[in-house]
Parts: structure tokens; sequence; C-alpha cells
């Protein structure tokens, strides 16, 4: 992946990330090793694979996104649940504000927040997190190529 050409739609892109809220506290990064991606899949935001496209390798940019975009869904009340504190392992035991990960009976995880602690068992929110926050990411393009045909 070293051709140097503008970004588009399909391409395979590695970059670095970081998600800030908007009063700069990092929420997620990519860490030391750049994140490989499809331009256009589901592994980013609409808004921020978009703002790939047309960039070239080399290129760091920001993107502020508004929490009244909806870029992260729309909170639904009912993806809160209470779930059983026997279905906690005893080396995971939940706390305040822990985000928790299950397996799905497909194989697939899903990942909750803590909201709730109570003798009937845990309320774990599922919601995205940053539903009706307002954040930035910040993009550092490492790499692209084309994607084959």
């Amino acid at each position: 992946m070293t051709e140097r050409r503008a970004i588009a739609t399909g391409d395979h892109v590695e970059l670095h990330y970081r998600v800030l809220l908007a009063d700069d506290t990092e929420v997620e990064n990519s860490g030391e090793q750049a994140v490989s991606l499809i331009v256009g899949s589901t592994d980013l935001p609409e808004v921020v694979a978009q703002a790939l496209v047309g960039k070239n390798s080399g290129e760091r940019f920001r993107i502020e996104i508004s929490g009244s975009d909806g870029v992260f869904g729309v909170y639904d009340p009912q993806n809160t649940q209470v779930i059983a504190r026997e279905k906690f392992s005893e080396r995971v035991q939940p706390d305040l504000g822990a985000l928790v990960e299950f397996e799905l009976p497909d194989g697939e995880s899903i990942a909750g927040h803590v909201v709730g602690i109570s003798d009937d068992g845990v309320s774990v929110d599922f919601n995205h997190p940053l539903i009706g926050r307002d954040c930035v990411y910040e993009i550092a393009i490492v790499a692209t190529d084309k994607c084959k045909d």
C-alpha cells in the first residue's frame, strides 16, 4: 500500500484515529497499530467514511460531529436490560459505569455500559455510548490501496 492517490469508496485504508468528546476527553483510539478498513464499510460512521474520500496517504484531519445529527443512532430505552448477576463470571464483577461484553447466540459480541446494580440484577445499557453527544474524530491516514475488483 504505497500508491499515493485520492481515496475512493471501496478502497483499503490504514489509519490511526482518536475519538474525543467536546471537552477533549479521549473515549477511543486506534493505539499504536494502524487500523485497516475498507472505506464505506460499517467499520466507521458514514460521515467519517465520507470524509476519507478524496484524501491522500499522509493526511491528518478532524471531523466534528454534533450529537443532534444522529450519527450514532437514536437512544432506545428498550436497549437497557436487567441481566441476572449469575450471567457475570466471578472474575468479571460489574461496577457502575463499567463496559461489559457478552457473546450472543450467533457468536457475535455485544458491549454495554453498566448503569445500575441491584439485588435483582445488573442494568446494562446497550445503546451506542456516543448517541446524542458531540464528538471529534482525529484521523491520520497511513496508507491507501485501491481494492481489487
